[in-house]
């Protein structure tokens, strides 16, 4: 009987210290956030971008209790997920030394992001397409075209005009990456999204409606517009050696 009460006081002292562990650890647990080294004076610019060595030199790990860490919510946790995220991002605002970093710092909507992809000084704008009048599926985003358009002339005959020229596709049937269209296996296309110059634009859309044919895309090289595109490489061309005339005096 003695062994019994020792056993279950044994017992129940086991049953206080777990509780008690358990009261402390949850107290002194902690997670880590990101946020920016506390230097006095620090300033990142909007449109720093993020690449490893930003993050070695800028960034530290920040324990936060977890018993407070829903107050913290808003901020980046420290994860390898993150840290992998986050290189080729860049800063949409000022950030001051000491801020913890947060998604809205670095992550933009879809729409957001692809709106920020337009040259400054230009609208982007969606035409309607046939594939085999757009180069079929060569016309991918971030190809240069030029945009021919019919028009009929005063004695009736059709004539071709360039409405626009060396303009970006953006996108292609709403798909604005060559990734996601792969992933699509799309065989053809029905709209393209481009950009151009505001006052370009306006005139493009007014004269469009004025068309009495299809529009069609002409691809371009993008080498005509890229100081620093190799060309292709090509075969030197084979010059004959001159022949040297004898010596005087040697055998003919």
């Amino acid at each position: 009987m003695r062994n019994i009460y020792f056993f279950l006081a044994a017992l129940l002292s086991f049953g206080v210290a777990w509780f008690y562990w358990g009261q402390v650890s949850e107290r002194t647990a902690t997670v880590t956030k990101l946020r920016l080294v506390a230097e006095d004076g620090l300033i990142l610019r909007a449109g720093t971008e993020i690449d490893d060595e930003f993050l070695q030199r800028f960034v530290v790990a920040q324990p936060i209790p977890r018993a407070i860490a829903d107050q913290f919510g808003w901020a980046l946790d420290d994860t390898a997920v993150t840290r992998i995220n986050l290189v080729g991002r860049t800063l949409g605002q000022d950030l001051h030394g000491g801020a913890f970093l947060q998604r809205e710092h670095f992550f933009v909507t879809q729409e957001d992001e692809f709106a920020r992809r337009i040259a400054p000084g230009n609208r982007a704008f969606s035409i309607p397409v046939q594939s085999d009048r757009a180069v079929e599926n060569f016309v991918l985003p971030g190809a240069r075209v030029d945009i021919i358009g019919i028009f009929e002339r005063d004695d009736g005959t059709m004539a071709p005009e360039r409405l626009l020229e060396n303009v970006v596709v953006m996108a292609v049937d709403g798909l604005d990456s060559v990734g996601a269209i792969e992933a699509e296996d799309k065989e053809g296309f029905n709209t393209v999204t481009l950009q151009a110059p505001a006052d370009q634009t306006e005139t493009f859309l007014a004269r469009m409606e004025q068309m009495t044919g299809a529009l069609s895309l002409v691809l371009r090289n993008p080498c005509e517009v890229a100081a620093d595109c190799a060309a292709p490489e090509t075969a030197p061309e084979t010059v004959p050696e001159p022949e040297l005339a004898p010596a005087e005096g040697t055998d003919q």
